[in-house]
């Protein structure tokens, strides 16, 4: 097997498990999404960290069997850390969806009105078709795929 269809495969063995165990929670959207993740981390770890950092694995996929590391996923790979320190990564351990919401929303924006906060928790509520939901992974199935492939 050529080593770009191995990591072709792996990349979309990875993303397909993510969009498995996520849509399992039923997402529909984008706080469903963040709150199946703080779940998976909270509640089952090993599912849950291969879930969150499922573009490090294909990264290091990446660098061990092509020995080149793709600077455009890897861009992607730190938004993406940055976003799970600072939505996912937070000191409240809770099953309550409200609750999270609430957190979500305090640590990112310091001073607000009742209706900046209900107009907030009203666009991470709104239900979400699963393309924009998944884009992250689509995009970055297209990085994994075209680095495969150029090498």
């Amino acid at each position: 097997m050529d080593s770009s269809i191995l990591i072709e495969l792996i990349a979309f063995l990875v993303i397909g498990f993510r969009i498995y165990i996520l849509s399992s929670f039923k997402v529909n959207s984008v706080l469903d999404k963040m709150f199946a993740l703080y779940t998976l981390k909270n509640y089952s770890p090993f599912l849950g960290y291969t879930v969150l950092f499922y573009m490090e694995i294909i990264l290091i996929a990446q660098y061990y069997i092509l020995g080149t590391l793709d600077i455009g996923l890897l861009f992607l790979a730190v938004i993406d850390i940055f976003m799970q320190y600072k939505n996912i990564f937070i000191s409240v351990v809770t099953r309550d969806k409200q609750m999270f919401l609430d957190t979500i929303i305090k640590t990112n924006f310091q001073t607000l009105t009742k209706d900046e906060y209900y107009h907030i928790s009203d666009e991470l509520n709104k239900p979400q078709p699963l393309w924009k939901l998944y884009s992250t992974e689509l995009i970055v199935f297209v990085f994994v795929v075209w680095t495969a492939e150029l090498h």
